[in-house]
């Protein structure tokens, strides 16, 4: 069970936090912060629709532990024009920020850092939603997990700054996540309504026929995901050799693969849900949909499953099975982009 402070709370409203707080662990981690403010504290159905454009034209990263970004990433600029403020602070006025940002209707996002079971590194994010007269704060975390998510989990500010990352300078990097005028409107609104305005915000547009960002063609394509195959072809004799598979690799072959896609599904999940939509998509595009998202499921399934045992048992045979249904994904990808292609086209006319 997921720890929470909040002992006021229905058995009703703690299952529906939890199944928010499982849906969350699918984004980003500085997706999840905006996801937390509009699922799991004011249950906003519309706000998958903010993922709308994340599916096209997939940039290859040869570093770091995510493998692909989408060129078209229309939710986050918004939270970054309208929403997010960043700031390096002294730990002796972090909690006097927290106060300030809880008290104007904000939250708080602090990089933490720990320490993986196989004694690597790293940092992750916590969500703080509130403070109280005894400097007790109130955090939020996901993980795949049950045992390890916190729901409002309180710990003394003291100890809190213990887990902290600090810039070179001693400072703490804080994100506070103000109240959004804009997306507040748009996750108001009725459904098909909701698909229009989202469109828009995001620059898309219908342009010579064709779905555009502005003037300039949305591109469909794969490259990115082959160049990911290509570059665990090139590097697997190295894994193998290592016996071994990286954290940071780990995340590679599925965590960041997963989140890509995943918050994609919800999206496709709630057109399907809200009828306003389904009759202006139509009955055989929506089974159209329907059938990409199963194929997507299993796909991303596969990799899950084939990721898990490539980290358990590093052999060649298991790098191969990996690589055939990376590939597999692939192939569900570049069909999964044109049917939202048409989605897209159908609901703006």
């Amino acid at each position: 069970m997921t720890e929470t402070n909040d002992l006021a709370m229905t058995a009703s409203e703690q299952a529906r936090r939890e199944v928010q707080l499982d849906r969350s662990q699918y984004y980003v981690c500085h997706e999840r912060h905006v996801f937390h403010r509009y699922n799991i504290l004011r249950d906003s159905p519309a706000f998958p629709l903010l993922f709308m454009d994340r599916c096209y034209d997939w940039q290859f990263e040869v570093t770091g532990d995510v493998p692909i970004i989408s060129r078209y990433n229309g939710f986050m600029e918004l939270v970054c024009r309208d929403s997010w403020s960043e700031r390096d602070v002294p730990v002796e006025q972090l909690g006097k920020e927290i106060r300030s940002a809880v008290a104007a209707g904000s939250h708080v996002a602090l990089l933490v850092s720990l320490v993986h079971t196989d004694g690597t590194p790293y940092l992750t994010e916590w969500l703080v939603v509130d403070i109280d007269d005894e400097d007790t704060v109130y955090y939020t975390k996901t993980s795949p997990d049950p045992n390890f998510r916190a729901d409002r989990k309180p710990v003394p500010f003291a100890k809190l700054t213990e887990s902290l990352a600090y810039t070179e300078d001693g400072l703490v990097p804080v994100t506070e996540i103000r109240p959004s005028a804009v997306i507040d409107r748009l996750v108001g609104l009725a459904p098909l309504d909701a698909f229009r305005a989202v469109f828009a915000e995001f620059g898309l547009r219908l342009y010579d026929g064709r779905l555009s960002r502005y003037v300039t063609p949305v591109v469909v394509g794969v490259d990115g995901i082959d160049r990911l195959i290509a570059d665990w072809e090139r590097r697997a004799d190295g894994i193998l050799a290592e016996g071994a598979v990286l954290f940071n690799d780990q995340s590679r072959l599925n965590k960041h693969v997963q989140n890509r896609f995943q918050p994609v599904q919800h999206y496709l999940h709630y057109l399907l849900g809200e009828p306003t939509i389904t009759a202006a998509l139509g009955e055989e595009l929506c089974g159209e949909v329907r059938e990409q998202i199963g194929r997507m499921d299993a796909a991303l399934a596969d990799i899950l499953k084939f990721s898990s045992l490539l980290v358990q048992m590093p052999r060649k045979q298991n790098f191969d099975l990996y690589l055939k249904y990376l590939r597999r994904l692939r192939d569900t990808v570049a069909d999964y982009q044109q049917t939202n292609v048409r989605i897209q086209l159908t609901l703006l006319k």
